[in-house]
């Protein structure tokens, strides 16, 4: 049996156009390039990404869980994220990759608050399904980004790549918005995502609710009303659960020993590590790597 391979890390780099932290790659492109066993294997992204396919039908992978599409299928995957492909010949469409620089960079407040919105994975699925006319937009407005892209870089090359993205992402906003559980998240929605942020920065620090409500300065009976009616779970609930997705991800990558991840979690005994884990899924953190990387 071969050894079990860590999932690759992938930053941004544009190599065709080194300084523009924009890509834009047709997917038939992508699936035709000569690396179908890197392609279908797990890659941990540190960019965002946006997937349109005009064709064909298959599976997606997103942070450990399948996704089918087909030829109007939109993905939004966040830096941090894990993905795979599903290699697919008959496939056609767009991935788009940027960094949150490129987007925030002279942002308004208005498009601060849109432009990164409908990758929260927390909340939203990142699948989205279009109707005809959606995925008529959507594919208009990754034409234009593609024509501009392949044109030579001058002086407005960056500013016309950042407003027609912007676009493309405020419409899925207003996509995602016509959905009963955007609309009910939207008022809380600025809250939620500073506890969100806490809780990403501060997960190895405490796990404990009074911990994150007294950051934010409002009572821990607050922050439970605020993600259950973002969630509909408890603030203990989603802050344990950001512990597990985050133990999985390591865990995948199939490198750092668990006594370690255990205390770079923010936990004193591994024992109390390995109890916790298995109590939210079922398995051991050494079976659930052995599960992951060597699938029967």
């Amino acid at each position: 049996m071969q050894p079990p391979k860590s999932i690759r890390e992938v930053r941004f780099r544009n190599r065709q156009k080194p300084g523009l932290e924009i890509e834009i790659i047709p997917v038939e492109s992508l699936f035709r390039r000569k690396f179908s066993a890197v392609l279908e294997s797990p890659e941990r992204i540190h960019f965002y990404e946006i997937l349109l396919f005009t064709r064909g039908a298959g599976k997606h992978y997103v942070d450990l869980h399948e996704y089918a599409y087909d030829a109007r299928t939109l993905f939004f995957v966040s830096a941090g994220q894990m993905q795979r492909y599903q290699l697919n010949l008959d496939a056609q469409g767009y991935i788009i990759v940027f960094t949150p620089e490129f987007i925030y960079r002279n942002a308004t407040e208005l498009n601060l608050f849109h432009s990164l919105q409908i990758f929260d994975h927390a909340i939203f699925s990142p699948r989205l399904q279009l109707d005809a006319e959606q995925h008529r937009v959507m594919t208009t407005l990754c034409e234009i980004i593609a024509h501009e892209y392949d044109k030579p870089v001058d002086q407005w090359s960056e500013e016309i790549l950042r407003h027609v993205l912007r676009l493309l992402l405020m419409h899925a906003e207003r996509i995602r918005h016509a959905s009963a559980l955007s609309q009910t998240v939207a008022p809380y929605y600025h809250e939620f995502v500073a506890f969100r942020q806490l809780v990403q920065r501060d997960l190895a620090r405490s796990r404990q609710v009074n911990y994150y409500a007294d950051q934010l300065a409002m009572s821990a009976k607050k922050l439970n009303d605020l993600t259950r009616r973002v969630l509909n779970k408890s603030a203990k609930d989603f802050i344990e659960g950001e512990v597990i997705l985050e133990t999985q991800r390591h865990l995948a990558q199939g490198a750092i020993p668990v006594k370690e991840l255990a205390y770079q979690l923010g936990f004193s005994d591994p024992t109390n590590f390995v109890k916790f884990f298995k109590k939210h899924t079922g398995s051991s953190p050494a079976d659930y790597r052995q599960n992951f990387l060597s699938p029967a």
